[in-house]
């Protein structure tokens, strides 16, 4: 039997193999709504290879007026939700497939690296959530984001932290608590929910919260059960030979669409139930290729000059990265917060990759997006000036969540060119 615990603004639903948390509900938060806002969240995506350079817009100005590059298309629903950052530079990057290793720290691949930016939000932001911080990984460490990553994210002795490498490691982070990984698999392929080792559905405590947090439940609830058969799909696929077969040594395991989907839809369940307030993601790119039906390797396509095959396949990986994008986006917003706000009003998502085109780290590209920074310039391709420092843009973002510092690694300057 579940055991419903903590009426307060953070619920958890128990039993002797799981520890659901709940939505922030109205109903237990009611005698002090007025004075409570929604936290501040921030997630740094990253992806190795760049875009290819048509993916980038010729001019500044809002996408509304100038439009949006073929490349960007995909994400054309939430053009006036996101900026494009243009003339950035790592200082740290020398190796331009290998720059993921300083992507948030700012620091020296030749000397130590340093803490990234993602930890010193997380010290600040998520004193008193269940996971002070949730790093997300991939199991292509070695394919464009580095030799020895991971994750993104870097304690403060400069060295790499765990990450998570699959959707069903997270799963098990957000809503096991003494299931072993086998037993784990063994309830996902026969379809057997966590909801159901709690004896939990939303007509369980709808007695007690009102109409509008029902509704948030019934939602809630629903979304597990999908993240579920989505899940038993993805431990199918990994049972079979995938097709087609890659014409390059590199083990296959998930449909790799899937895979950042799912890692997208817990990111937004891990911030609605407020577990974590800051999570990083090192995403993968050859399963994706592959699930899209491109065998090409990753690595190959960034020569994208080489043939006119490479540069189709570039530009349909470009669009892919925007469509997986803006399904994050998607799911922020359909996810419901404190008084009936979207997750997303709280947060802060970034979205970079190490080089711009080819193999060029200057000018590397960074998308913003998230209502966590009220006056952030959203809607625009920025030209930033030529040479920026990235972790000048880091430090703004920590301004602007309630950070109190005034430099990051080797940051110049707040930017003020980023808020209204």
């Amino acid at each position: 039997m579940s055991i419903l615990t903590n009426h307060s603004r953070r619920s958890f639903l128990r039993s002797s193999s799981a520890c659901l948390a709940l939505p922030v509900l109205d109903t237990f938060a009611a005698p002090a709504k007025a004075a409570i806002d929604q936290p501040k969240r921030m997630v740094f995506l990253g992806q190795g290879f760049g875009f290819l350079p048509e993916f980038y817009p010729t001019e500044s100005g809002k996408f509304s007026e100038i439009g949006l590059s073929d490349g960007m298309s995909p994400i054309k629903a939430h053009q006036d939700d996101i900026s494009l950052l243009g003339n950035l530079v790592n200082v740290g990057a020398y190796k331009p497939h290998e720059g993921s290793e300083t992507f948030l720290t700012g620091a020296n691949q030749r000397g130590k690296n340093s803490i990234s930016c993602d930890q010193v939000a997380a010290q600040h932001l998520c004193k008193d959530t269940r996971h002070p911080h949730l790093p997300l990984s991939t199991k292509e460490k070695r394919i464009g984001h580095g030799k020895t990553m991971l994750s993104m994210a870097y304690n403060k002795d400069g060295n790499s932290i765990p990450g998570l490498d699959t959707s069903l490691e997270l799963y098990a982070k957000l809503f096991v608590a003494n299931e072993s990984k086998e037993q784990l698999m063994a309830r996902i392929k026969t379809e057997s929910s966590v909801l159901d080792s709690l004896e939990v559905n939303a007509k369980t405590i709808s007695r007690r919260i009102a109409k509008t947090d029902k509704e948030k439940l019934e939602e809630y609830f629903q979304t597990i059960r999908q993240v579920e058969l989505a899940l038993k799909r993805q431990i199918e696929w990994a049972d079979k030979n995938p097709k087609p077969s890659p014409p390059f040594d590199y083990p296959e395991e998930v449909d790799g669409q899937a895979e950042v989907k799912l890692m997208f839809e817990m990111i937004a369940l891990a911030f609605q139930t407020d577990q974590t307030r800051v999570m990083t993601y090192m995403m993968p790119s050859q399963s994706v290729l592959s699930s899209m039906g491109i065998t090409i390797p990753v690595h190959s396509i960034s020569h994208y000059n080489a043939s006119k095959e490479r540069r189709d396949a570039g530009a349909s990986r470009d669009k892919k990265c925007m469509e997986l994008l803006a399904y994050l986006l998607d799911r922020l917003k359909e996810k419901k917060g404190l008084d009936g706000q979207s997750v997303y009003d709280s947060c802060v998502v970034s979205y970079g990759t190490n080089i711009k085109a080819g193999h060029s780290l200057n000018g590397l590209p960074l998308i913003l997006s998230g209502g966590g920074i009220g006056k952030l310039r959203l809607g625009e391709s920025i030209k930033l000036p030529e040479a920026t420092p990235l972790a000048n843009v880091w430090l703004t973002l920590l301004q602007q969540v309630g950070v109190p510092l005034e430099q990051f690694s080797h940051s110049t300057r707040a930017l003020s060119e980023l808020i209204a």
